[in-house]
C-alpha cells in the first residue's frame, strides 16, 4: 500500500481553478460586450477631457468640463450622491467620494448596458406576417 496520499486526481476537476462563475459573468457583462466598451470609452474620454481642461486651461470652472462625465453616469450617479449627502450632512461629501461615485456609477451603467445587450441579443427574431384565420382578400372583392 502506498503511504503518500495523492493531492489531486487528474480525472477530477479542481475545486477552485477558476474565479467564481458569477464574478466572471459580471465581468463579461461589464467589459465583454461592444455596447459596454463604447460606453466606458466615452466615459473615459469625458474624464480625460475634464482632467486636461482643469489642469491646463486658466479659466476658473467656466467650461464645466466635469458635467459631461456626470451626464454620462446620471442614471445611477444621483442616488450615490444623495447617499453621500446623508453620510456627511453638515459639510457635504468630500471630493474623493464624489470622484469615486463617478467611477462606480460608470461601472454600474456598463453592467446594466451589458444586461440589456445580452437580453436583446438572445431574443429570437420576430415571426413573419400571419394571415388571421385564413382570410384571403382576393376572394372577397379586395384587389
Amino acid at each position: 500500500m502506498n503511504a503518500t496520499p495523492r493531492l489531486h486526481d487528474p480525472g477530477t476537476p479542481r475545486p477552485h481553478a477558476h474565479p467564481k462563475p458569477w464574478l466572471r459573468d459580471v465581468g463579461r457583462l461589464t467589459f465583454g460586450n461592444p455596447v459596454s466598451r463604447v460606453y466606458l470609452a466615452l466615459f473615459a474620454a469625458a474624464v480625460v477631457f475634464a482632467v486636461v481642461d482643469s489642469l491646463f486651461v486658466g479659466r476658473p470652472d467656466a467650461s464645466m468640463s466635469g458635467v459631461w462625465a456626470a451626464l454620462l453616469t446620471s442614471p445611477t450617479l444621483f442616488p450615490l450622491w444623495f447617499a453621500g449627502d446623508a453620510l456627511w450632512p453638515d459639510a457635504g461629501a468630500p471630493a474623493w467620494y464624489t470622484v469615486t461615485t463617478l467611477g462606480v456609477a460608470a461601472l454600474l451603467n456598463a453592467l446594466l448596458l451589458g444586461l440589456v445587450h445580452r437580453g436583446l441579443r438572445g431574443r429570437p427574431a420576430a415571426p413573419g406576417a400571419v394571415v388571421s384565420a385564413g382570410w384571403h382578400t382576393q376572394r372577397h372583392g379586395d384587389r
